[in-house]
C-alpha cells in the first residue's frame, strides 16, 4: 500500500509540474480548486487510490460445494475536468485489480476510460455526451454460460447523449436521447462469442409543466440489438412507451414515476416474442433531514439471455437509507428484492427470486483519508434448484486523495 501511495504521489508531482512552474498559487490566479484537485492549466486533476480487502464465501454462486476466498482489490483512478464558459468537460481513467488468494485463476484487471461533455448552446438548448471504453469481466458463476477455467473478459465501447430543448421553467420541453454500445469478448470464445452484440437506442421524452414543481412526461424508446455471431438467432428490437410524472413536491421529496408497455420482437421466427408487457420505472427520494436520505426504486424491464432462454423479464424493488451521523461518520443500509422470469423453449419456465441486503460504513479519518467497511448478503431462490445460492461478502476499504 505504501509503495502504491508513493507511486501515485510521484505521478501527481510530475503531472502538476507545469502548474507549479507558473510560480503562482491557485488562489492568487483566481482559480478555486475543490479539495483533492490539482490545477493544471485549464484543467483540474483529481487523483485517487483505494485499497480493499475482503472475503467471499460463495465465489461461484453454487447451491452446494461452495468455494470461498479472501481477496484484495487495488483501485487507482484519475479524473480531469475543465470549464469553458457554460460548457463543462471531463476525462477519467480508472483501474481495478482484484486478486483471489484461494483461487488465482479468478484474478482480474478491469479498466475504463470515460469522457463526458455538457454543452450549453443557449438558455433553451443543451447537449450532454458520455463516451466509454471499458475492459471488464463476468465473474465465473455470474452468468448462465458454462464455466470456463477463467472469468469471461470483454470490451464495452460506446457513446450516448441527451439533447434538451426548452428553457428552465418553461411550460413544455423535450429531450432526445441516442446512443450505441458494442460488447466484444476477448477470451473463452467457445462460450462467449454467441453473446457479442451491438446495441443502439433512440428515444424522446416530452415534459409538460402542470404545476411549478410538477411535470407530466410522455416517453418513447426504441432499441435495436444485433448479435455478431453469424448463426445467432437472438437479434431483436425493443419498444417501450411510458407516461408519468416528475415532481419536487417539497424540498424534502423528489421523484419520477413512469408506467407503460414494452415489447420485444425477434428477427427469428424460432424465438418467442414478447408483446404488451407492462413496464415501469420509479425513483423517489425522501429527505426528512438534511443528513438523512431515503431512496426508493422499482423497475420492470427486459434482460438479454446469458445462456438460458430467449430473454428474461425482470422486476425489482429497492430501498436505501443514507445517514450522516457526524461530519465524518456515514452509514448506508440497503435492501432489494428482484425476480426474473425466463422466456422461450430453453427457458423451461424458470423463475428466480433474489433478495439482497447490506450495510456500508464510511469514516473520514482525515479530509484526504477514508476508511470503510461493507457487508452484503444475497440469496437466490429458483424453481430450478441448480440456480439457488446464498452468498456473504465482507469488504474493508481505505481510500486516499490529495
Amino acid at each position: 500500500m505504501r509503495k502504491g501511495l508513493l507511486g501515485l504521489g510521484a505521478a501527481v508531482f510530475l503531472t502538476a509540474g507545469p502548474a507549479f512552474a507558473q510560480g503562482q498559487p491557485a488562489e492568487a490566479s483566481g482559480v478555486t480548486t475543490p479539495p483533492g484537485g490539482i490545477p493544471l492549466g485549464p484543467l483540474t486533476v483529481y487523483p485517487r487510490v483505494e485499497l480493499a480487502h475482503g472475503y467471499d464465501d460463495n465465489l461461484f454462486l453454487r447451491p452446494s460445494n461452495r468455494s470461498s476466498s479472501s481477496h484484495t482489490i487495488v483501485s487507482p483512478s484519475i479524473r480531469a475536468e475543465a470549464k469553458s464558459g457554460p460548457h463543462k468537460f471531463g476525462l477519467g481513467l480508472s483501474l481495478d485489480h482484484g486478486r483471489y488468494h484461494s483461487s488465482a485463476a479468478d484474478t482480474y484487471t478491469d479498466y475504463s476510460l470515460t469522457g463526458n461533455g455538457s454543452l450549453v448552446f443557449s438558455g433553451r438548448a443543451s447537449l450532454k455526451l458520455n463516451a466509454e471504453h471499458r475492459h471488464g469481466h463476468d465473474a465465473r458463476g455470474s452468468t448462465d454460460r458454462a464455466n470456463s477455467a477463467t472469468p469471461d473478459e470483454y470490451d464495452n465501447t460506446g457513446l450516448d447523449g441527451i439533447f434538451s430543448y426548452g428553457a428552465s421553467g418553461a411550460r413544455g420541453r423535450i429531450e432526445v436521447t441516442a446512443g450505441g454500445y458494442a460488447r466484444r469478448y476477448t477470451n473463452n470464445r467457445a462460450t462467449t462469442a454467441a453473446t457479442e452484440r451491438d446495441t443502439t437506442a433512440l428515444g424522446g421524452t416530452f415534459y409538460w409543466r402542470v404545476m411549478p414543481r410538477t411535470e407530466l412526461l410522455f416517453q418513447a424508446l426504441h432499441t435495436d440489438i444485433d448479435y455478431k455471431l453469424a448463426t445467432s438467432t437472438q437479434d431483436s428490437t425493443e419498444n417501450r412507451y411510458h407516461a408519468g410524472v416528475k415532481w419536487e413536491a417539497t424540498a424534502a421529496t423528489t421523484g419520477t414515476a413512469k408506467y407503460g408497455r414494452q415489447s420485444k420482437t425477434f428477427d427469428s421466427a424460432g424465438r418467442q416474442n414478447i408483446s404488451g408487457a407492462s413496464s415501469w420505472d420509479v425513483g423517489v427520494r425522501w429527505s426528512p433531514l438534511t443528513y438523512s436520505v431515503f431512496d426508493f426504486t422499482s423497475a420492470k424491464q427486459f434482460g438479454e439471455s446469458t445462456g438460458v432462454g430467449d430473454a428474461s423479464v425482470g422486476t425489482s424493488y429497492g430501498a436505501t437509507w443514507s445517514h450522516a451521523w457526524s461530519s465524518r461518520l456515514r452509514t448506508q443500509a440497503l435492501a432489494n428484492r428482484g425476480n426474473s422470469a425466463f422466456t422461450g423453449a430453453t427457458g423451461l419456465g424458470r423463475k428466480d427470486d433474489t433478495t439482497t441486503f447490506g450495510l456500508k460504513v464510511d469514516y473520514d479519518f482525515r479530509r484526504w483519508l477514508r476508511f470503510g467497511a461493507t457487508y452484503t448478503h444475497a440469496e437466490r431462490e429458483s424453481n430450478d434448484s441448480n440456480f439457488n445460492y446464498k452468498r456473504n461478502l465482507l469488504l474493508f476499504t481505505v481510500g486516499a486523495t490529495l
